[in-house]
């Protein structure tokens, strides 16, 4: 099962899992409402009269519930949120490393990123990002606010016309525009694009900011992952969240990413716990447009048995088909069957051999 494999995944690098109710205060929520993807939440009125909510996020109970400690945490939990006006529950697979993070933390945690992604597909590309290296180019060229929200916009779109315009009409200079042209067409594995990066680099914030980048790098290198990572300046968003890398995760044949994640710092902050934190989301209501619809059957076989059959053989007999990989369902002659979908039904007869039966 797609789950037991990413848990087990995370298990192997020392990550605990972490389980909640579905209910929380909604005060979490409503003191939190701008790291929230969407204001909408299922409330209710419990019996102590307390406002409670249906969690729609998982990472502010993880950070509620961190003491100021490193650590390290999975989950498979379902969320409840607003989905083009219909409230959806939604199975949501995640991990998250709180405490004082290093390189080696972060690293980890986007190479957990991209190890999920390939027990899902070969398939599979991990963008990354550093938005702290956008902000201090940005920084470097005194912005106002309102042409910096509109160069991030364009940046997110790579919209290189829409830089252009801005420059024509003189709210950027010509150079500014080539700098943040040059930026866009940055797409490359990590390291080759680190490279380019370089030659953007202005002040002594940015080159931090790549040093830093390029030690993940070398890192990811380490766990084998060189190639997978590719650097994407374009996204940019949810900057007020993040503050340092972000990335998603993309299969083939899904037009939306099926993994988001990146460092947050500032939610801990918030809260008044002076720890870093990284992590990221799978999206498991996104799989079924990559691996197709439900099942059209239960079971491959539907084996039934008459009361004098020898159980004892019935039972070898199926485990010799099961260990061929196939679904057997077996049932006694003459009892209502209800529910369960078989792609074929035979009747056992002692002596049969699972040539006979193969589907």
């Amino acid at each position: 099962m797609l789950e037991e494999q990413l848990n087990g995944l995370y298990e192997q690098y020392g990550y605990h899992k972490f389980r909640m109710s579905k209910f929380e205060d909604y005060d979490l929520y409503a003191q939190n409402k701008d790291f929230l993807k969407s204001g909408h939440i299922i409330t209710f009125t419990d019996v102590d009269g307390e406002l409670k909510a249906l969690k729609p996020d998982i990472t502010l109970s993880i950070m509620k519930n961190n003491n100021g400690s490193s650590e390290k945490v999975y989950y498979n939990e379902n969320v409840y949120r607003d989905m083009g006006g219909t409230f959806k529950e939604i199975l949501q697979v995640g991990v998250e490393s709180v405490g004082q993070l290093d390189p080696y933390a972060e690293a980890e945690v986007i190479a957990l990123a991209a190890k999920s992604l390939e027990l899902l597909s070969e398939d599979c590309v991990l963008d990354l990002s550093d938005v702290s290296f956008v902000s201090c180019l940005l920084d470097d060229m005194a912005l106002s606010g309102q042409v910096r929200e509109q160069v991030l916009e364009f940046i997110a779109q790579k919209n290189v016309p829409g830089v252009q315009a801005l420059a024509d009409r003189g709210l950027i200079t010509i150079e500014n525009a080539q700098t943040i042209a040059q930026l866009m067409s940055i797409y490359a594995p990590l390291r080759q694009g680190i490279d380019q990066a370089g030659q953007l680099a202005r002040n002594d914030a940015s080159w931090d900011a790549l040093r830093q980048l390029s030690l993940v790098a070398s890192i990811l290198e380490g766990f084998g992952l060189g190639d997978r990572v590719h650097l994407d300046f374009s996204l940019v968003n949810s900057m007020d969240y993040y503050n340092g890398v972000i990335f998603q995760g993309f299969l083939q044949n899904i037009p939306f990413p099926e993994l988001s994640g990146g460092r947050y710092d500032n939610l801990p902050r918030k809260m008044g716990k002076q720890v870093g934190a990284i992590g990221f989301a799978l999206y498991m209501g996104r799989l079924e447009p990559y691996f197709g619809r439900e099942k059209q059957y239960d079971a491959d076989l539907m084996l039934t048995y008459g009361p004098d059959a020898d159980l004892a053989d019935l039972a070898a007999f199926v485990e010799k088909l099961r260990s061929r990989g196939l679904g057997v369902r077996c049932q006694r002659q003459g009892d209502p069957v209800g529910g369960g979908r078989c792609r074929k039904t035979e009747r056992y007869v002692r002596g049969m051999k699972p040539e006979e039966v193969l589907v």
